[in-house]
């Protein structure tokens, strides 16, 4: 068993999310970060492709500042 954290979530394009986990086993084993992609190829049209990139950076980059708040809260 593990306790799951939603540390991120958004769309990059109109029909596509991504998600960021943490996952915190608890066996003792280290804490992973999962990203959950969309199950198909995201497509998009060329001229829109600047926008879907800064959106997946920014979802990428609000789980990192997420997990430094957990981390800083829990000594993860």
């Amino acid at each position: 068993m593990s306790k799951r954290t939603q540390l991120a979530s958004g769309h990059i394009s109109n029909h596509d999310e991504i998600t960021v986990i943490l996952i915190e086993p608890t066996d003792g084993t280290p804490a992973l970060v999962r990203v959950q992609w969309p199950p198909r190829i995201t497509t998009a049209v060329a001229a829109h492709d600047p926008a879907v990139a800064a959106a997946i950076v920014r979802i990428i980059a609000e789980s990192a500042t997420e997990l430094a708040a957990i981390k800083a809260r829990r000594r993860l």
